[in-house]
Formats: structure tokens, C-alpha cells, sequence
């Protein structure tokens, strides 16, 4: 690992939350209050088109609770010391893949330009802390499993329910590329093509600035995934599903197993409405097999790391969403933000996604790194 401060790597305070604690399984929690009268009777809904609006009809993210309270909230927590390299070490991994999964509905634009602004230092910052000779992954997959043009969330004795056009529930639009293959670009955990066949960009920490330039181009494009996808937005679902070989397709060659960190990241603006139950199991775990079984000669999920900017909502802080399951399942607890004030100028959500992505999220993945064997 390059130490490019000079002093023990990780050794600042991080926006860092904390694992689940013995009672909660969630990443946000809430305090009991702050529910809306619409978050109660269900009567915040979202409507999407395909247009490119800069406007949110979203349910969930016009009504949050009182998770950021004293008593709720992010966790907000210090990397542990001894997780991190005072120099270099003689055996670290040999790859990182990164898999951004980016809410694509019609609220998401600025964020996902932010994103791409927010990129470049990120990808730089990764060349300065990975050990010379790492080669990276990056690919961008969305929300959509099947496409619903509206959607609305309610609340009934401490339960989130999600249904889509016709009042179906989202369990209707959980479709599943083994099944029907809806072949749009990006959807049911295709990594997004944003031009010219190239799905994920494979990038060596030692190119250079030109490399570096490449990638970040690269990835403004794939971030911009678009904002006409569904409206009950999965984000467990295709995380889980990218790596199945039912997307074998599109997706080969993405994931290295042995001698390679994996990451899974999140952006949405919306709780996960990924089905409760998948396969006579809980959904998120579900999705975890899938994700071990893509890295059993690495150590399954022990080479797994998780992150994203998060809705703050009540449906978060009850902690009983796919999603939360899933990040809980991670060799470390998570690296997760509330997303920013989308009325911000794109380039200030950029800065501040960077608190987390540079400061904090680039010094994880190396620390992990120099967790795992080379191959070999």
C-alpha cells in the first residue's frame, strides 16, 4: 500500500457506520419518531417518465424520518487502527472491482452528474493507495429489475409496503434474467453499456494520468445511466444478480475471484424494494449467495466490502430491507453516507461525496487489499 500522507494510513476520522448492533440488522436507525402523516396512510407516491427532469416525484425521498436525530441516524464511527498498513507489506491482492449500483429513476440526474464529477479524485486516490501492479474493475449496473412507470410507499403497523402501476407489489416487478430477459441496457444486474460495447473499464493503477483520464471519462458516461428506468427501484436485487450466470452475457469477465476485493456501491434516493422473501429466504441473504458464490476461491463473502449514499428515510431506519441484510453481511461494516442536498450545485454534491469516496472509501478498499493473497 502507498501511504501518500506519510503517516499511518487511515488514521483520520472517517464517515464510517457502524455495523449492526446485537438488536438491528440496519444500517440507519430511527428513533420511533418522525412519520409522516403521508409516510402513514400511504399516500406519497412517485410517478416516472423517461424525460430527464430535475425534479423528484419519488415518494420516499419527499418523506424521511427523524433517523439523523441524536438517537438515530447514520452511525458515524473511526476505522479501527490496527486494520491499517504502516507501510508496505509483501503480499496484498492483485485486483478490485468495483460494481456501482445507480438508482436510475426520474429523481436521480444531478446525482448521478455529481457522481461523475465526484469520480476522477476517487480514481486518483485509488492509484495512490493500492500497491503498484493492481489492476481495477469498474462497472455500473442500475435499480431496475422490472420496469413499473409509478410507484408509492406505505406504512402499516411498523411495515413498509411498495407497490407499482396497478397496485401490484414490487414482488410483480422482480423479474429475473433467467427467467425473461427484458434486454434492456443496464437492468436486472447487466452492467451498462454507456457507448461502444464496453461495459466495465479495466484500468492498471501504474498507467498514469492518462489512464486515470480515461477511466474517469469512462465512468461519467456510465454513471449517467439514465433517469427513465422503474419506479420500484431494487437495490439488493441486481447486486445480487450481476454475478449470476444468467447475465453471463454482459457481465463475464467482470469479477476476479481469487486475489481480488470486490465492492459493491449504492446510490438511490429510495429504500430498497427488493421482495422481502426470494427463494424461501430472506432477500438480501438471497442475494449474498450469490455474491459468495462469485468469490469462493477468495473467501467468499470475507473479500466483500460495502458502501453508498443512502436515503434517510423511516423505511431505512426500521432495518428490515433486503439492503440492510446484505451490507450487514460484509467482511467490514459498511462505508455508507446519507446522500447529499440534491438543491446543492452538482460540483458542491460532488465535494461532498468525496468526503467519503477519497477520504475514506479508497483507504478501506487498499486496507482490504493487503488483507488478501495474491494469486498464486
Amino acid at each position: 500500500m502507498v501511504d501518500r500522507t506519510g503517516a499511518t494510513l487511515l488514521s483520520t476520522a472517517f464517515l464510517f457506520a457502524c455495523g449492526p448492533s446485537s438488536d438491528e440488522g440496519n444500517i440507519f436507525t430511527a428513533d420511533g419518531a418522525g412519520l409522516t402523516d403521508d409516510e402513514i396512510d400511504g399516500s406519497g407516491s412517485d410517478s416516472g417518465s423517461s424525460s430527464d427532469s430535475g425534479s423528484s416525484s419519488d415518494s420516499a425521498s419527499d418523506s424521511t424520518s427523524d433517523a439523523s436525530s441524536s438517537e438515530g441516524g447514520i452511525k458515524l464511527d473511526t476505522l479501527p487502527a490496527d486494520t491499517a498498513a504502516d507501510g508496505p507489506i509483501d503480499e496484498n491482492c492483485d485486483f478490485v472491482d468495483i460494481l456501482f449500483v445507480i438508482d436510475n429513476s426520474v429523481s436521480m440526474g444531478g446525482y448521478q452528474t455529481a457522481l461523475g464529477l465526484a469520480f476522477p479524485q476517487f480514481a486518483t486516490t485509488l492509484a495512490e493507495v493500492l500497491p503498484p501492479g493492481t489492476n481495477v474493475h469498474v462497472g455500473v449496473t442500475s435499480t431496475e429489475m422490472g420496469y413499473a412507470s409509478s410507484g408509492s410507499t406505505s406504512i402499516n403497523n411498523g411495515m413498509c409496503t411498495f407497490t407499482g402501476d396497478n397496485n401490484q407489489p414490487n414482488s410483480a416487478f422482480y423479474v429475473t434474467p433467467d427467467q425473461q430477459n427484458t434486454g434492456k441496457n443496464g437492468a436486472q444486474g447487466r452492467l451498462f453499456d454507456p457507448g461502444g460495447g464496453q461495459v466495465y473499464f479495466d484500468f492498471d493503477v501504474d498507467g498514469g494520468q492518462p489512464e486515470i483520464d480515461a477511466l474517469a471519462n469512462w465512468f461519467a458516461d456510465a454513471a449517467a445511466i439514465g433517469t427513465g428506468g422503474s419506479n420500484i427501484e431494487m437495490s439488493a436485487a441486481p447486486a445480487g444478480w450481476a454475478f449470476d450466470s444468467a447475465n453471463a452475457a454482459t457481465n463475464s469477465g467482470f469479477v476476479r475471484d481469487e486475489g481480488a476485493v470486490l465492492l459493491l456501491f449504492f446510490m438511490t434516493d429510495e429504500p430498497d424494494q427488493t421482495p422481502a422473501i426470494i427463494d424461501n429466504m430472506p432477500g438480501g441473504q438471497a442475494m449474498l449467495a450469490k455474491i459468495a458464490a462469485a468469490k469462493t476461491g477468495c473467501g467468499g463473502l470475507e473479500c466483500v466490502l460495502g458502501g453508498g449514499f443512502l436515503l434517510e428515510s423511516a423505511c431505512n431506519a426500521m432495518g428490515n430491507l433486503p439492503l440492510d441484510d446484505l451490507l450487514a453481511g460484509m467482511s467490514e461494516p459498511p462505508v455508507v453516507a446519507p446522500l447529499p442536498n440534491d438543491n446543492l450545485p452538482a460540483a458542491q454534491i460532488a465535494a461532498e461525496m468525496n468526503t467519503l469516496l477519497s477520504n475514506s472509501l479508497a483507504d478501506v478498499i487498499a486496507a482490504k487489499c493487503d488483507e488478501i493473497a495474491p494469486v498464486g
